[in-house]
């Protein structure tokens, strides 16, 4: 293409563009000040996953950070507008595998393909403020991180399901599965139950939907909406059912108390070891194939709105504790074994 504008123009772009990084590398154009001589404003984009060069959908996302960090450069702000790579993951591992080198080399190889790509492309990174996630002087601090919420009991461990490729030999993200398969190499995902960390987010759930009126008016009404959804805080009570058959009570949790006296069944999630528990000899078989459906379901689409709610009966039945009436146990898809107490 370039050769193609200097027959016509006489211009040669290849030149200018050389010419132009040239300069911009000798005298720091985009760097920040950090001297406290102008106004401060910082600009952060996604860090780009090294899993080969850039393509069109990195060069739209990083456009509008590019556009932000010019127009305030402009406006006359001292700009910081680092660059970084998400360089930690699965997928570098399986490259590495499949072309019989090790994950560091390829990822590294890759970061220095982008890096030159982004050069060319223009964006005007402050390359002094270069980080990769996979560098010990990043990660440390993570470590650091971690280790306080462990200390403050914030992290803790307990067994749970997870979305399992059995390809790339990894657990999925919810938002990976695409109609039951994995997004990247097209197999079938499975449930796999495993002992995962997890953060105790729910501590902090009401100061983070009280902080979230600071940003009322600058963030679209769409997106506070699905933060909300996500913090998931829920005003209501707990309930004890007790299961025939079972001594420990069965503790579940309603928004609508009132409407505990015209329930006319009880249902737990079916990926839970409750529902293992107490499914009875005779609707075991129906239940089995019934939790390999589900384990193909992400918990997107089980919360889903549009989603038909299914389920089986576990054979069992249950005390309601207002009125003392009998309902039966099923299995349903639309409750989730970590939501709540998962009945």
């Amino acid at each position: 293409m370039s050769d193609q504008v200097r027959e016509t123009t006489g211009y040669d772009a290849v030149a200018a563009q050389e010419k132009w990084s040239k300069y911009w590398e000798e005298h720091r154009t985009f760097a920040s000040l950090d001297d406290g001589s102008r106004e401060r404003r910082y600009v952060l984009d996604m860090f780009a996953y090294p899993s080969g060069d850039l393509h069109m959908g990195h060069a739209e996302a990083f456009a509008i950070g590019d556009v932000l960090a010019r127009y305030w450069r402009l406006r006359g702000f001292d700009v910081l507008h680092p660059v970084g790579w998400d360089s930690f993951g699965l997928p570098a591992e399986n490259a590495a595998i499949k072309h019989g080198t090790h994950p560091a080399e390829w990822t590294y190889r890759n970061i220095d393909t982008q890096a030159a790509s982004f050069k060319r492309y223009a964006v005007s990174f402050d390359w002094s403020m270069r980080l990769h996630t996979s560098d010990e002087e990043y990660y440390r601090w993570t470590q650091w991180l971690f280790n306080r919420f462990f200390e403050k009991g914030l992290a803790y461990r307990k067994d749970s399901w997870a979305n399992w490729c059995p390809i790339d030999q990894t657990v999925l993200a919810n938002e990976q599965v695409k109609d039951g398969c994995c997004e990247r190499c097209g197999a079938v995902v499975t449930k796999r139950q495993l002992n995962q960390w997890y953060f105790r987010i729910t501590d902090y759930a009401q100061r983070l939907l009280d902080d979230m009126d600071q940003i009322e008016g600058k963030w679209p009404e769409r997106v506070l909406s699905m933060q909300r959804n996500w913090i998931g805080r829920s005003e209501g009570a707990y309930v004890d059912f007790t299961i025939d058959g079972r001594k420990e009570p069965v503790r579940v949790f309603t928004t609508r108390p009132d409407t505990l006296y015209g329930a006319t069944f009880m249902v737990v999630a079916p990926d839970s070891a409750l529902a293992q528990e107490i499914v009875s000899d005779e609707a075991r078989p129906a239940f089995e194939t019934y939790l390999d459906e589900v384990k193909k379901k992400s918990e997107i689409e089980r919360q889903a709105t549009d989603h038909e709610k299914t389920g089986v009966p576990l054979g069992v039945e249950a005390t309601n504790p207002v009125n003392g009436a009998k309902v039966p146990v099923w299995a349903g898809d639309y409750v989730l074994a970590d939501y709540g107490t998962g009945a």
